[in-house]
């Protein structure tokens, strides 16, 4: 087969299920791991998909909910770093909120056992913590999206609403400056809307992707938030600008 006719094939694939794995495309297609990682990142030179650890997505995945597993791969270097540049914002006695995004599943990866409490929508973050002692893991419960592993639904935000949130630690699919946070659908906004209401200080965790994207709703201003810890990706002009509007930059490297 010609390559032509692969990335023909391989476009197809990523663009009908948001996401693509190597060892499947290299299977489906007969040839080697190798020459399909070398496919894709053809494509993603001609900004045809973006490449990720182990595959590919679609340049058009702001639009859809990628599974958790998927997200996961996505930026990984970026999303460790910003997780523990978190760890100095937290306290023992804390009572923190982490949402299901998969940076706050690393920060979950990164937090030390001391004694703290944390509130959390996210299957993934509530079993991470599981095996430390001295964390006090509170799932909110409620009706479970299955491709990002979270609680939504008024269930899940009237939980929240029994805790005193000091700190709360979330991301989202886009950030504009001007209209603020936004997400791929109206459930995941409600109890990342929730959690900013109720929470005394907000750290979002931002990946410089996110002052590039526009996801489907907005649920939330600039202003709403305290602290933005980002990476060394995003551009200076962003940051100044941030910092103009009265929010704290903290830039992981």
């Amino acid at each position: 087969m010609l390559a032509k006719e692969r990335h023909r094939i391989i476009l197809h694939k990523v663009q009908d299920a948001g996401c693509a794995r190597v060892a499947a495309l290299a299977k489906e297609l007969v040839v080697t791991e190798e020459t399909i990682r070398r496919d894709l990142e053809k494509l993603d030179s001609e900004g045809k998909l973006q490449r990720i650890h182990g595959g590919a997505v679609t340049i058009e995945h702001d639009r859809r909910e990628l599974p958790l597993g998927i997200r996961e791969t996505v930026k990984i270097h970026e999303k460790r770093a910003i997780a523990e540049a978190c760890i100095k914002y937290i306290a023992e006695g804390d009572v923190i909120a982490l949402d299901a995004s998969s940076t706050a599943g690393e920060l979950a990866k990164a937090m030390p056992d001391i004694p703290l409490t944390v509130v959390t929508n996210s299957v993934a973050v509530a079993t991470i913590l599981a095996g430390r002692s001295r964390i006090r893991v509170i799932s909110t419960g409620g009706i479970l999206d299955s491709p990002s592993l979270s609680f939504i639904g008024p269930i899940a935000e009237q939980t929240l609403e029994r805790f005193h949130i000091r700190k709360l630690f979330f991301s989202c699919k886009g950030l504009d400056l001007e209209r603020g946070l936004s997400v791929t659908a109206d459930e995941h906004a409600g109890i990342k809307r929730k959690m900013l209401d109720l929470c005394e200080t907000a750290y979002l965790l931002a990946d410089g992707s996110k002052f590039a994207t526009k996801a489907v709703e907005f649920f939330g201003s600039v202003q709403e938030v305290d602290v933005v810890i980002t990476d060394t990706t995003t551009d200076n002009a962003i940051i100044e600008k941030l910092r103009a509007m009265g929010v704290t930059v903290d830039v992981a490297d």
